[in-house]
């Protein structure tokens, strides 16, 4: 399978199930793709999207990439593959060994108003993923999230108020 001819054209939502479908019964493509989200050839984001498929078919293709999603976020500038990383990344528990420049990049993300919604709200979330390890940051988070949401899209504040509602339930 030639993924870089695969993916260029961008192929249709349907071709890319299918082509998603195809890595997760033969995974030795995997670490292809993977290859392709971290170059820096033109569009591997799309590779990053794939991967994202390929995560909804099996997680555990994906699932040993994480902690290179999670190495990779604090200096990533392409905000499309930001998407895609902290999607996968705020699905997954994370590690007790978690890097400070990556839970600092995160809070940087969803409070720079320049930042994509998608890539705030995943930021968001993985925020509040890495709360439930460590709760010292949930007041830091509350106050965050509440100023974001006074300017935040309708998806922001949907996914804020979750949030918000369940670090109360916590407390």
């Amino acid at each position: 399978m030639d993924l870089k001819k695969i993916l260029d054209p961008f192929p249709m939502k349907k071709e890319a199930e299918l082509v998603a479908q195809s890595i997760a019964e033969d995974p030795k493509y995997v670490q292809q793709l993977w290859e392709m989200c971290i170059s820096n050839e033109k569009h591997s984001w799309r590779a990053t999207w794939l991967m994202d498929k390929v995560y909804d078919i099996d997680s555990n293709l994906v699932r040993p990439y994480i902690p290179k999603m999670i190495a990779l976020i604090p200096t990533l500038e392409d905000e499309s593959k930001q998407r895609q990383y902290l999607k996968l990344i705020s699905c997954e528990l994370l590690p007790k060994d978690i890097s400070g420049e990556f839970i600092n990049r995160c809070f940087e993300l969803l409070i720079n108003a320049t930042t994509a919604v998608a890539v705030k709200v995943h930021a968001m979330q993985v925020l509040y993923n890495f709360s439930k390890i460590e709760p010292d940051i949930q007041n830091e988070l509350v106050i965050i999230i509440e100023e974001q949401m006074e300017h935040g899209t309708a998806g922001f504040c949907s996914r804020s108020r979750k949030i918000l509602k369940e670090i109360a339930s916590n407390n």
